[in-house]
């Protein structure tokens, strides 16, 4: 049995790059010897998400540690751990731990693959353009999330076709048939409280909404940053709707979010394919979002299942979520087309695609 490794700088936090690299493990360990790595775990080593027993999973720090000081030790304990595991393909899960796999590859016959969960849009800071650089020049492989980003690798890197490839996230296969809170008043965004989330144009979007309609809320979803957390709360105080966003933290189980909700509303910055609004689609959810790269625009159909918000737009998002609420039968209809176009997101199909890349790459 082939042998993978699956690495993610921090399993312990909780986001969609953590549980698409959770449930690749859990899927791929049914035919492959699966071996999911943290570099770091939290002081209490939680993991927020349920791993197969199929999995084993290795950390080798704990506590709230930069990249850059552990990448010399971290390098050393991976590489020793991939040797004595016989390891045949190793998955990078996010920039952050490509410099650690690059070196601890160096001369071993182990293919690498940086799959890469945000937009290549945003280089917020010089390690990420260094760790990107690192992926795309030095990686065998290159999965990017949105044919967008992996059209922009190949361009931006001067990188052959053949290396670069783009696999969807997945909508996780149900029996549950969900049926649409047509009579709600709730508004809902999931999400970790950081600044690429956009929590700042939320909180004057719910104003404008909530001031405008007294009889409806906002349910958000997650934690993260305080300090971003609290300015949200200062402008809706200020706003005069604090009372009715309620803050849930986090809360694990898809089926203990979404339901019961009107509207999923997303005003990211940028994301890579946001699992979020795949999530929403599932639970029949009309959504409106901005059109931030990548992702959203080949999720969402605009006009048909949901709103898509050109150049961070404000007034435009509030109207949008205006015209919804004061229309029942078109919150109906939007979700009643919440599943269409979404084949390409079939379980089946994309756990067939990460096969075949490992076939590829393995080739034994």
């Amino acid at each position: 049995m082939k042998k993978i490794a699956i690495v993610r700088y921090n399993l312990s936090k909780i986001g969609g790059a953590e549980k698409v690299a959770i449930n690749m493990a859990n899927e791929l360990s049914q035919n492959y010897k699966t071996y999911l790595i943290s570099i770091l775990l939290d002081e209490d080593k939680s993991i927020n998400y349920d791993i197969s027993f199929d999995v084993e999973v290795k950390s080798f720090f704990y506590g709230d540690l930069r990249v850059r000081r552990v990448i010399i030790p971290a390098m050393i304990k991976l590489r020793k751990y991939l040797i004595n595991n016989e390891i045949d393909i190793v998955f990078s899960i996010a920039p952050a731990t490509n410099i650690i796999i690059f070196l601890a590859t160096l001369g071993l016959n182990i293919k690498t693959v940086f799959c890469d969960h945000h937009s290549l849009e945003f280089q917020d800071t010089s390690s990420r353009k260094i760790q990107r650089y690192i992926g795309a020049k030095f990686f065998d492989k290159i999965v990017t999330l949105t044919e967008e980003d992996k059209n922009r690798y190949r361009r931006d890197f001067s990188l052959r076709n053949e290396k670069v490839t783009s696999i969807y996230n997945w909508i996780e296969d149900t029996d549950n048939i969900f049926t649409y809170s047509k009579k709600s008043k709730s508004i809902i965004t999931v999400g970790r409280m950081e600044y690429q989330k956009g929590y700042d144009y939320l909180a004057q979007i719910a104003v404008k909404v909530l001031s405008k309609f007294t009889d409806w809320e906002w349910d958000i979803y997650g934690s993260g940053n305080e300090q971003i957390k609290q300015d949200l709360i200062t402008e809706l105080d200020k706003g005069g709707v604090l009372s009715r966003v309620h803050f849930k933290g986090n809360v694990k189980g898809t089926d203990n979010i979404y339901p019961g909700h009107a509207i999923y509303v997303m005003t990211s910055r940028y994301e890579g394919l946001p699992l979020v609004l795949l999530e929403a689609k599932q639970y029949g959810l009309p959504i409106v979002s901005f059109k931030c790269p990548t992702g959203p625009s080949e999720i969402v159909l605009d006009k048909e299942n949901g709103y898509l918000v050109d150049g961070y737009d404000i007034d435009s998002m509030s109207e949008k979520i205006c015209i919804l609420i004061e229309n029942e039968n078109l919150r109906e209809q939007f979700a009643d087309k919440s599943m269409k176009d979404t084949e390409k997101f079939s379980k089946k199909k994309i756990i067939k695609q990460w096969e075949d890349l490992i076939e590829e790459m393995t080739g034994k």
